[in-house]
């Protein structure tokens, strides 16, 4: 395997920390560019399992979230917990995501600016007892379409200003703050980590910050409305403003959009926002039904309890009926337990005890007293006993379901998980051999192109030569030439791509040096002096220890100057040199059956194969104007013609019989050479008219 394909092996990233309002556009960016992208958890036992799972290369730790509701110490527990796994699984680069705020004076920090100066220490301290590849990267505060009402000054000011609702004024002071588009910050995050880069902390900030009053003035310019504020203590507005070029050096980065562009793209997302309102009262009565499933126990118990009451004031007060020796208000305890556990048969007992009580000081008797009767406490005892054991019943079966219903949850968990894992072994096993059938230098490729040219005809070896160099080097600008017996002159057989099309149709050996050294050597030539008008690479094709045709190659890119494809350059010209000797040794064994006795004279059969593979030639290189004239045979034999035509016509013509007349084809010959020919053919008594007919 390839650089490349180890690259595309490598290219995994997770994402853990902290929240943020830029997460799911980082995860977005990346996946687009290729890489494999996963989110961590807050469980660090999952985030190790993932890592260790997917061979985590790079970890991206956001330390840029709100603490608001969370204590100081439960972040940085986690980043140890996180940067101590990266040490167990080898991760090879750690990204901490920071804040600029981390730089500010002690006095004026904010809690998240603690945290981001916190974080920074200890991964700093962690880099340097372990040795890890630590880098730091800050970020101002970032603002984009995916800012939520928390997500720092921007959102709350434009989604205050938007639902009408008073803010906090800015405190006039000489601060000024950078604000950074969402997409800027994604952006130059994806830069370090692809560029690798390694080193000092990087400020990935805008330059160009921006004081209270003028921030004030871009929010009512793009909303259209001023913002409303209260009257309570005004809020810092100023953070530290730290230079970009570092960023700008190493990376290449700067910010794409302007603080008045993505004010008004964020303005514009938090209007589309509203058509979604409905979805939020749709959320809104789904709380509602949760609330009245909640309630729904408590109606109930206090119906049991007005109908129980009901009972004992039917009964003139008492609780239990004379007659049938029963207390209802066992039943009604018990149905609560049964129905709704033990929470609910307790407060059905005191229920039960308070309408006891009640009716027995209507009675007459006095509450004190009738604690020291054994009969009612006994009374009461058996009212607890009964919900006591009711809820008892009633909750352990539901901690039985619960339970069930847990370990369902977690074998489906480790199912999903299974599947996932089965499913990313089985895609990088078929990546795996994608890469190696569909590798450049690959066996199973180069069979593949091969293959084509297993052919016995000449014509057809010469057209499949140009095409199977072209895809095993991956290169457009192929010519082959064809070298006379005499080896004085070159003829250009069949071209590959534009700029093999410019080059001369024939040449002459004894003016081309380069030509003559691929000739007696028998070796590749490569165009190490960049000679203008020369081939960058040349290779000849060679048949009983002689040259019989050259192979030369054009406008090779930088990548491809390598020894390498040399190598392949002259593998391919022995291959093609084996297939033309064997083409060579099938006509040689066929003459008899191809040509008319002994001239060069086609039989209608072999003159059609002709045809088909100039056709086939025409469309592989695009154009190949080729000349078909029409021999008029009045008073004269195949072998009359044969006598003739020799040393009148090129070796790479063509005769041959169709339809019962005699053609001579004459291929990469356009209209006024066709003329030429004709007028030398007369000469030599050899009456010709042009018939396009043939080629059509």
């Amino acid at each position: 395997m390839d650089a490349k394909g180890r690259e595309t092996l490598r290219k995994t990233v997770l994402l853990t920390g902290d929240d943020a309002l830029w997460s799911r556009p980082l995860q977005a960016l990346f996946e687009k560019e290729g890489w494999r992208f996963w989110t961590g958890e807050p469980d660090s036992c999952k985030t190790e399992e993932t890592i260790r799972l997917h061979n985590i290369e790079v970890l991206l730790y956001a330390a840029t979230g709100p603490s608001e509701g969370r204590e100081e110490a439960a972040p940085m527990e986690r980043l140890l917990k996180t940067l101590s796994i990266c040490s167990r699984r080898k991760v090879r680069s750690v990204y901490l995501l920071s804040s600029t705020g981390a730089v500010a004076e002690p006095d004026h920090r904010l809690p998240d600016d603690r945290n981001a100066a916190m974080a920074e220490r200890i991964a700093a301290a962690w880099a340097e007892l372990t040795g890890g590849h630590l880098t730091v990267l800050r970020l101002p505060e970032v603002y984009g379409p995916l800012c939520s009402g928390a997500a720092g000054l921007t959102g709350k000011w434009m989604r205050a200003v938007r639902d009408g609702t008073p803010l906090r004024p800015l405190s006039d002071d000489a601060g000024r703050r950078d604000l950074l588009y969402v997409n800027d910050a994604v952006y130059g995050i994806y830069q370090a980590v692809s560029r690798c880069y390694e080193g000092e902390p990087l400020n990935l900030v805008t330059g160009s910050p921006v004081d209270a009053r003028s921030f004030c003035r871009l929010i009512g310019g793009i909303t259209g409305h001023e913002p409303v504020f209260s009257t309570e203590e005004a809020v810092p507005f100023g953070m530290p403003v730290l230079s970009a070029d570092a960023a700008r050096r190493e990376l290449g980065w700067q910010p794409k959009y302007d603080l008045k562009t993505g004010l008004r793209l964020t303005w514009e997302a938090m209007q589309d926002e509203e058509k979604t309102e409905p979805g939020k009262q749709a959320h809104g009565a789904s709380v509602f039904r949760g609330f009245l499933r909640a309630a729904v126990p408590y109606a109930e118990n206090l119906a049991g309890f007005m109908l129980m009451a009901l009972a004992a004031h039917l009964q003139n007060g008492a609780a239990e009926r004379a007659d049938i020796a029963l207390d209802l208000n066992f039943v009604y305890i018990g149905a609560m337990g049964i129905l709704y556990g033990r929470g609910q048969a307790l407060l059905a007992m005191g229920l039960s005890a308070v309408l006891l009580l009640g009716g027995l000081l209507r009675a007459g008797n006095d509450l004190i007293g009738l604690f020291y009767v054994p009969a009612v406490l006994l009374h009461l005892i058996a009212y607890l006993f009964t919900a006591v054991l009711t809820g008892y019943f009633s909750d352990s079966r539901r901690q039985e379901r619960e339970a069930f219903r847990w370990q369902q949850r977690q074998s489906r968990e480790r199912y999903d998980f299974l599947k996932n894992l089965y499913e990313e072994t089985l895609a990088v096993k078929d990546r795996l051999y994608r890469q190696i059938v569909n590798e450049g230098d690959s066996i199973g490729r180069l069979y593949r192109i091969i293959r084509k040219l297993d052919r016995v005809e000449l014509e057809s070896i010469f057209t499949r030569a140009a095409e199977v160099t072209a895809e095993i080097l991956d290169v457009e600008d192929i010519a082959v030439y064809v070298l006379e017996p005499q080896q004085q002159y070159l003829r250009q057989k069949v071209r590959h791509g534009e700029q093999a099309a410019r080059q001369p149709r024939s040449l002459r050996v004894e003016h081309v040096p380069y030509l003559q050294g691929v000739i007696r050597d028998k070796t590749v030539y490569v165009n190490r002096e960049l000679t203008k008008d020369t081939p960058d690479l040349a290779a000849p094709i060679v048949w009983q220890d002689r040259v019989i045709a050259v192979v030369e190659i054009f406008d090779l890119r930088f990548d491809q100057w390598s020894l390498s494809q040399q190598n392949l350059l002259s593998v391919t010209a022995r291959l093609i040199s084996s297939a033309m000797g064997r083409a060579y040794q099938y006509e040689a064994e066929i003459q008899s059956r191809r040509y008319f006795g002994a001239t060069r004279i086609l039989k209608e059969e072999e003159f059609r194969k002709i045809l088909a593979e100039l056709k086939e030639r025409r469309r592989v290189q695009g154009e190949l104007p080729v000349a078909s004239l029409r021999v008029d045979m009045t008073g004269m034999s195949y072998e009359r013609l044969d006598e003739k035509l020799d040393r009148v016509v090129r070796n790479e013509d063509f005769v041959g019989v169709l339809d019962g007349c005699v053609y001579l084809l004459l291929p990469d010959a356009r209209e006024e050479i066709a003329g030429l020919v004709q007028e030398r053919l007369a000469r030599h008594g050899i009456r010709t008219e042009i018939c396009e007919a043939v080629m059509a």
